[in-house]
């Protein structure tokens, strides 16, 4: 470094990281005067990479040491050079955390800094950026106030720099980066209030603006709207924000609709069916409107089940597929899933045939697509250990389910021949490691190897596994070691999600940095938060609370901010402890998380206070959709309470395609929806009910019901409908859960109106009627058709025949096809699924054990209506010859293949189980285990070694029939050993040991301290 003239060529690829960090201490910033030599990015861009690359305490050395203007010259040069930077995705969160240490080195930013730094604002976390003051967006010459344009007069040029570089990097930016910085643009200091914003500011900060909570969004005129009237269509708005700009926007009085509907561009999307009709009303299936919806209905903004897209399916209907070409049919591929049987027969070959390409990746009804690809079950499944290894390039990174990367079972004499080093080789086969593998690695540093691997898996961590791995940590930490003095550099390699999987008794124990890694885990993958349990969920919401902000402390706007979807588990208390301005502006973030019960109802009740919302009573069209999807943490009594009007039918439809797209989407699906039907049907109570007490019930057409949902409507209503709105709809009714028994029978009798008596019904109406059937007597399924594999199939999924009807329908296809129970095999045992138990015990018995054990992989997984009798010869047929053979020598992963058939094991067997054996069971399965059979096979010690999955799936109903002694087993399983209140003080009974040991405790703290690598 002495030749500080020399070409930088000769210098970078030598660097070492003693090297970099003395280039950059205080008196030597040799390479930062190179690289403001050096022309050329390469250099740079070697730098950048090698600090990426640095041990993250090595990398904060290194920053916090640098010379001011050093740090700075480096800052300029990233800024100048960015575009021709090349940061791969896998280093983006190394480019995050060297940001934050350049905000730590300048804790006062001044806006030359905050420009020089904006190319790496996409790389910030949300708290860095609610760190950032509000003054850094404004400067001496922007005059705050300003509303020119409401005055009329002429725009002065303004110049924002730190708004224009935001702007310049937006796009790279992540939607809740952009609404922490939109939410510092309302601090009223800065540029007054909303209305007051001129046309100058709003389209500084144009990307931002979709972000702004919606209240304050709302707040904007309609001169300020048209304003910027061609800028709207690019800014990705959401619903409510583009309605708002729509209402500005659009004028229905003109005669240029066609011409005013193209400049809309996206923001057509979010058009009425009412408002299509008066600008321009649909009727050319490749016309530029239409292409331009379905573009809509394409990338998702428009609902192919809601009340626009039945427009467009009736133009298309209207004019006749054949018209179309194969090519321009495919443009209607979004669509396609809605179109009924009629349309698809009357089509050609030709055009069928360019259709499947595009069906790929759409969601299709049965009718339309009939495939199976089961999973291979155990008993196929014939590849010992040896095979395995020796080809494990082959099998590493196939998707193994939980049962099967069991099956493999290692002998001591292969485990000693695998070092850790090759580990990582088995790929996706080392989930299935046994707690014995485990048990068998003595030093530390090959153990938390092996964990970090697991931890690193696409398949997750088993739970059985996951209890093993901590107690196996614990027996690892308490054991005197001769080199616990360098426990902490062994244990820096552990994963960030094992920090998140820490046992519930820890999180009091934890350091706050700790606590912070998750937190800021969970923020950037809340599906790993949602594979908690709610009761992990609490506690680890409750302690970063604590950590952030203490008790007796009000909640501040940044605070909200930090904890992200942790939000949603706080409790009631803590929720009290937000206050109601800042909550009101958090609403639009509550949209997407995931709430538990107390926060969602506590919510529920804040949001009908003065200060927020007010009373449900009194709200107006701007309440509801400020509200969005959160309307439904309403009581049933206070949406009831909803005036009509606020609730009009494009309102409405949006809310509900929000609450769906929520529930279909995987964070809504992870999170699960708890029972909305009553609240539901309160808030359409006002389209669905007549107006006046003396009024008859409307009826309702195709339209109506997509505005809505099938549910909504009284089995007397459908029975009205006109055929040809029915059979438009006839797919939305076959896949509503929600239909009671006698809307059911009132839908199917309109489908034997379109088609007939059942006798006559062909295989692919028999997969579109689907749920329907259920509503058809037991005379009428007797003459259904059913050996088609596609119908018997469908038949078997469906939920909630009665025993008369599942016996009705094994009956039937018995005797169509000509078979006895014995020679059923395991496809069509795996077709019969729920229909298998209309056959009664005695025959259940005649069922080929071989079969049916490859057949259990799937119908475990089915909530069976079998009685006890029934179930337990089900049970009785996996242990005979063919089968698995003996309870007693099954291993977890046949539990875990089984599922719910496990419920029918014999008392005796089941009450011999150990720890591992009861590891293996399913949730579904523990919980529908009955509950007089629950209380007498399990005993406290069995029911404490249930993981905290099991533990929480144990329904009410078992818990009323245990001892209190069982209870409190089942409730620290719960708790993962941490004792609940009314425990505590109390010694445990199962002899699991002391976690509080303070060797442990900190061993434990430098283990997730080290883990900021």
């Amino acid at each position: 470094m002495e030749k500080d003239t020399g070409d930088i060529r000769d210098i970078i690829p030598g660097l070492k990281e003693q090297l970099l960090a003395s280039c950059l201490s205080p008196h030597q910033p040799v390479l930062w005067d190179l690289l403001q030599r050096e022309k050329s990015v390469w250099a740079l861009q070697i730098l950048v990479q090698a600090y990426l690359h640095m041990p993250p305490e090595n990398l904060q050395q290194l920053v916090l040491s640098a010379e001011r203007e050093a740090a700075q010259g480096f800052l300029t040069l990233m800024h100048r050079s960015w575009a021709q930077l090349q940061v791969p995705p896998s280093e983006e969160q190394a480019l995050g955390r060297l940001t934050a240490l350049l905000l730590q080195r300048y804790p006062r930013l001044t806006s030359q800094l905050f420009i020089d730094l904006s190319p790496l604002i996409p790389f910030l976390a949300v708290s860095d950026l609610m760190r950032f003051p509000p003054s850094l967006l404004a400067n001496d010459s922007v005059a705050r106030g300003d509303n020119s344009l409401e005055q009329g007069q002429g725009l002065r040029p303004i110049t924002l720099p730190s708004l224009a570089a935001i702007r310049d990097y937006s796009p790279g930016m992540r939607p809740e980066q952009k609404e922490a910085l939109a939410k510092r643009l309302l601090a009223p200091e800065l540029f007054g209030e909303v209305p007051a914003w001129s046309q100058e500011l709003l389209w500084a900060v144009l990307p931002l603006l979709p972000h702004l909570p919606l209240e304050n969004f709302l707040q904007l005129s309609p001169h300020q709207i048209q304003a910027l009237e061609d800028s709207w269509p690019a800014a990705g708005l959401g619903p409510g924000h583009a309605r708002h700009v729509l209402r500005s926007l659009v004028n229905q009085s003109v005669q240029d609709g066609e011409e005013q509907v193209r400049r809309l561009g996206p923001l057509a999307c979010f058009l009425s069916p009412e408002e299509l009709q008066s600008l321009v009303p649909l009727s050319d299936p490749m016309g530029p409107v239409e292409r331009g919806l379905l573009e809509c209905a394409a990338n998702g903004t428009l609902s192919p089940q809601g009340r626009v897209a039945y427009e467009l399916l009736g133009v298309l209907r209207s004019s006749g597929g054949a018209v179309l070409s194969p090519l321009e049919l495919r443009v209607w591929a979004p669509l396609f899933p809605q179109l009924g049987l009629r349309f698809l027969q009357e089509l050609s070959e030709p055009q069928l045939r360019a259709m499947l390409p595009a069906l790929q990746g759409t969601s299709v009804t049965p009718a339309q697509v009939d495939c199976l690809l089961p999973l291979l079950p155990l008993k196929l499944l014939q590849l010992d250990s040896a095979a395995l290894l020796a080809n494990r390039r082959r099998y590493r990174d196939l998707p193994w389910s939980e049962q099967q990367v069991i099956l493999p079972t290692y002998p001591r004499t292969t485990l000693s021949s695998i070092y850790p080093h090759i580990y990582r080789a088995l790929g996706t086969l080392a989930g299935g490691m046994s707690c014995e593998f485990l048990q068998q690695i003595n030093l530390m540093a090959d153990f938390l190897e092996v964990v970090h691997m697991i931890y690193q898996l696409p398949t997750g961590v088993r739970g059985s596994l996951r209890a093993c791995i901590w107690a196996e940590l614990q027996r690892k930490m308490t054991m005197p070691e001769p080199e616990l003095a360098t426990l902490g550099s062994e244990l820096s390699g552990l994963d960030t999600k094992l920090l998140l999987d820490s046992p519930i008794y820890l999180m009091d124990r934890l350091s706050n940095e700790s606590i912070m890694l998750m937190v800021e885990l969970v923020r950037r993958a809340p599906e790993q938060l949602l594979a908690l349990t709610p009761l992990h969920r609490v506690a680890l919401a409750e302690r970063a609370l604590q950590n952030l902000a203490p008790k007796e402390t009000t909640v501040s706007r940044e605070v909200l901010e930090t904890l992200g979807p942790l939000v949603g588990f706080l409790g009631i208390e803590s929720t009290r402890r937000i206050p109601l301005p800042i909550l009101l502006a958090h609403l639009n973030q509550l949209q997407g998380f995931c709430l538990g019960e107390p926060f969602a109802t506590e919510l529920g009740w804040l949001l009908s206070q003065e200060p927020i919302l007010g009373k449900p009573e009194l709200w107006s069209e701007g309440e509801v959709e400020q509200a969005g999807r959160l309307v439904l943490t309403l009581s049933t009594e206070a949406i009831s309470l909803i005036p009509r009007e606020a609730l009009g039918p494009e309102t409405l439809e949006r809310l509900l395609e929000k609450q769906q797209s929520w529930e279909q989407s995987r964070v809504g699906q992870l999170c699960g929806t708890p029972q909305l039907a009553p609240k539901k049907a309160a808030l359409v109570a006002g389209v669905v009910r007549p107006t006046a007490e003396d009024l008859s019930e409307p009826v309702p057409n195709c339209a109506d019901v997509r505005g809505t949902f099938p549910a909504a409507w009284s089995a007397t209503q459908i029975a009205e409908m006109e055929l040809s709105d029915f059979e438009d709809c006839l797919a939305l009714f076959a896949g509503d859960p929600g239909l009671g028994p006698e809307e059911l029978r009132a839908a199917m009798g309109k489908a034997k109106q379109l088609w007939g008596p059942p006798r006559g019904f062909r295989p692919e109406q028999i997969l579109q009627l689907s749920r329907l059937l259920i509503g058809l007597g037991e005379r009428e399924l007797q003459e259904l058709i059913l050996v088609d594999w596609g119908v018997l199939s469908t038949l078997g999924q469906i939920d909630g025949w009665s025993s008369i009807q599942l016996r009705v329908v094994v009956s039937s296809f018995l005797r169509q096809s000509g078979r006895h129970v014995s020679h059923l095999d395991f496809l069509h045992l795996t077709a019969l699924g729920y229909t298998l138990c209309g056959l009664r015990p005695e025959e259940l018995q005649h069922i080929s054990s071989w079969e049916f054990s490859q057949a259990a992989l799937f119908l475990g997984n089915l909530h069976l209506q079998c009685s006890e009798e029934q179930l337990e010869v089900l049970a009785q047929l996996l242990v005979l010859p063919g089968g698995f053979g003996p309870v007693s020598n099954w291993g977890p992963e046949i539990f875990t293949e089984i599922g719910t058939i496990a419920a029918g094991i014999p008392d005796l067997a089941l009450s011999a189980l150990l720890q591992e054996q009861i590891q293996g069971l399913t949730p579904l399965a523990i919980s529908v285990i009955p509950a007089p059979k629950f209380a007498v096979v399990f005993s406290p010690t069995q029911l404490s070694s249930l993981t905290s999955v099991q533990a929480m799936a144990v329904t009410p109903e078992q818990m009323a029939f245990l001892s209190p002694e069982q209870r409190r087993a089942v409730v620290w399983a719960q708790h993962e050993g941490k004792e609940s209140p009314e425990q505590q003080g109390r010694s445990t009974a199962w002899g699991l040991q002391d976690w509080s040991q303070p060797s442990w405790a900190m061993a434990l703290t430098i283990c997730f301290l080290g883990n900021l690598i």
